[in-house]
């Protein structure tokens, strides 16, 4: 979103804003994402246990993933417009990642706004807090205006507090609500024959995912660099296959897929491919918070760490604090996958000090604390 693009459409907000203020708050919750046009993750834990719990509650949806394009920016605006209307009217307003009608301008004190940001844990660097910093227009307005974050526990609440610009003490550990799934036995398993049942190859011996986060911001958002499929194909003993799966904030046509035995659909939800997955490659992922819950071997693969230190930024030191076997040539992955195996003591002590609310009773958390009977 350019400057111009960014204060016409906050002074539409704004103005509509005020004007929709006059109207009274309805006893209402509204989910809200700009990341995908589906529920899923936290949201769709939370709308669940909604649902479960306060059955009266009324409960809406807006799912408006960002368009790009001149006709596709008009499109979101209008839709923008509904939940201007809806953020303004509504007694609880949720959302898992930045939406702009929330950040514009402070909304009525009868109406909470909580965040409940898609990730788990705080690896990388993100949001307001990244070392490289915001340029306009998000330096003046993004992450701003949320009365509380949810995080995954105590180690998360400063960074968190930083990266979405809301005081430490409104950032509240209940635990991540999308990671109650992995203590459920019925729907890990369910997962697990779903994911297998779309890929039969994932049946054919020792399941290796290759998972990697991106780089760089907006549409410039690009793959992990010098990851070469075809000769770790090639190393790998016999019986694993060998998968992957690429953030679904990348467009998939621009990664070669060339030596994968599988190529996962990006919009597969980590949780639910995790189901299926004995050992997990990644880089800075936040998602090896979630992994550790399973206790399954874990290869980070960080040859450009020095560069990602630097930009982004992390907020855990990698030589030292991360579990796993860590690979920084990538000539040794076959190796390390071959040979990789679990800590039980060092993922006990990861989870303690990192994720120690995401328990299995994350969303029933929430819901006690937001939505009391």
């Amino acid at each position: 979103m350019t400057r111009l693009e960014h204060a016409l459409s906050a002074a539409v907000l704004r103005v509509l804003g005020f004007l929709f203020d006059l109207l009274p708050i309805q006893p209402r919750v509204v989910l809200a994402t700009a990341r995908l046009a589906r529920l899923e993750g936290n949201l769709a834990y939370l709308h669940a246990e909604i649902r479960r719990a306060r059955p009266d509650r009324r409960v809406l949806t807006l799912l408006e993933p960002y368009s790009y394009g001149f006709v596709g920016k008009l499109a979101y605006l209008a839709r923008l417009i509904r939940g201007t209307y809806l953020l303004r009217t509504s007694s609880l307003f949720i959302v898992d990642n930045a939406y702009l009608p929330v950040h514009v301008a402070p909304h009525r004190a009868g109406t909470t706004v909580v965040q409940v940001w898609h990730a788990v844990g705080a690896l990388k660097r993100f949001g307001a807090d990244t070392l490289g910093g915001l340029t306009e227009p998000e330096r003046s307005f993004l992450h701003r205006y949320y009365d509380f974050v949810v995080c995954a526990g105590e180690a998360a609440r400063g960074p968190y507090a930083a990266a979405l610009r809301t005081p430490v003490e409104h950032v509240l550990p209940l635990g991540v609500a999308r990671t109650d799934f992995f203590f459920d036995a019925a729907a890990m398993a369910a997962a697990r024959e779903r994911v297998l049942a779309a890929y039969p190859r994932l049946r054919d011996g020792r399941v290796v995912l290759y998972a990697p986060t991106f780089r760089g911001r907006g549409r410039a958002k690009h793959g992990a660099p010098g990851f070469d499929a075809v000769a770790l194909r090639a190393a790998l003993p016999a019986g694993h296959v060998l998968a992957i799966k690429t953030h679904p904030n990348l467009d998939a046509s621009g990664v070669s897929t060339a030596g994968f035995d599988v190529v996962l659909d990006p919009a597969l939800e980590i949780n639910e491919a995790f189901a299926a997955v004995d050992v997990l490659v990644t880089d800075y992922s936040s998602s090896i918070f979630e992994w550790a819950l399973l206790r399954r071997p874990l290869v980070l693969l960080t040859e450009d760490l020095v560069e990602y230190e630097r930009d982004p930024g992390l907020y855990l030191d990698a030589r030292t604090e991360l579990i796993g076997e860590r690979v920084d040539d990538p000539s040794g992955l076959a190796a390390a996958i071959a040979n990789a195996t679990v800590d039980e003591r060092a993922w006990t002590v990861f989870i303690e000090r990192q994720v120690e609310a995401c328990d299995g009773g994350a969303s029933r958390r929430f819901v006690e604390r937001f939505l009391p009977a």
